[in-house]
């Protein structure tokens, strides 16, 4: 179990790290770095979000729904409850605030999943990584979307916000799969191919462009990295762990929502920084700590549920 999870967690490190040695030798700069998140934000991420929810069955989404409610309330309750306090309790921006709530309440479940998910549930893993890939593309990122956009638009309506966000790939894709694939439709794995030779590109892009990220912004692990990262790695899962229990949960269902939830942060968040400039630092920082810290705080989870 120990080498599925280092297996699974040390290719984001390594990912990173390239990024960060290309920087160093100015093979890459910031500006590179913005074209690399372009062509993930444009075209590779839309269509790995597209091709991934296409290829769920709809049997598949219904099937488990205690595993998919603990899941929503995990990634969108604890997305809206970060993104409340950051807005009206600490006065951050919107846009600042969805940021956060997404590198905390947002797990790496299709990065990481497969192998991690894979050792432990092998019979209930592509569910687990479908369900969390689906709750993430088809609410946390257009939602996110939506509230960054007001850092380009501020003298726009609420109304042209939502229509600007709405005409990106990365929002209209996985929703329209996500209405096809209820409707009944779905891709068979030789169409499905169609989507995933560039949106397989999409996880390597993005680590490695906020390895170069880190480089030119210096990685710094400030408070509120500290923060963001502790938050995603120990108290989400302890709070959902608490709930969970309260709630009488069995220990199958426990234990397949408690090791998804606990997943490191995706890389999307720092994908979002880069493209709007707002926190790339913080949130390419948060994403190397919190990758690093889960190694432990997974492992502890492991031995403790003897999983």
């Amino acid at each position: 179990m120990a080498e599925a999870l280092i297996s699974s967690l040390l290719p984001i490190v390594v990912t990173l790290f390239l990024g960060f040695f290309a920087g160093w030798r100015k093979d890459f700069g910031e500006q590179q770095a913005g074209s690399l998140n372009q062509l993930v934000m444009d075209y590779t991420l839309p269509l790995s979000l597209f091709g991934g929810i296409m290829t769920t069955q709809r049997a598949a989404i219904f099937s488990h729904l205690a595993v998919a409610g603990w899941l929503l309330v995990a990634m969108v309750g604890g997305y809206l409850v970060v993104l409340l306090i950051a807005r009206f309790i600490l006065h951050q921006s919107t846009a600042l605030a969805a940021l956060r709530a997404l590198a905390i309440a947002g797990p790496a479940i299709p990065f990481v999943g497969p192998t991690i998910l894979g050792s432990l549930f092998p019979s209930e893993s592509a569910l687990l990584i479908s369900l969390g890939g689906l709750i993430m593309n088809i609410i946390q990122v257009p939602f996110t979307v939506l509230m960054l956009s007001t850092t380009s638009k501020q003298h726009t309506s609420a109304s042209a916000n939502l229509l600007g966000a709405m005409k990106k790939p990365v929002v209209w894709a996985p929703i329209l799969a996500f209405i096809i694939v209820l409707c009944g439709g779905q891709l068979s794995a030789a169409w499905a191919k169609n989507f995933t030779v560039l949106g397989s590109a999409t996880g390597g892009l993005a680590l490695f462009s906020s390895g170069i990220i880190l480089f030119t912004k210096q990685p710094k692990l400030s408070l509120p990295v500290w923060v963001n990262s502790l938050a995603k790695d120990i108290a989400l899962p302890a709070v959902m762990f608490v709930i969970m229990l309260a709630a009488h949960t069995p220990t199958s269902i426990l234990n397949m929502s408690l090791m998804a939830i606990s997943i490191p942060t995706a890389a999307i968040a720092t994908i979002f920084a880069s493209q709007y400039h707002l926190a790339e630092q913080e949130m390419a920082s948060t994403l190397f700590l919190s990758t690093i810290l889960s190694v432990v705080t997974m492992g502890v989870i492991i031995v403790v549920r003897s999983i």
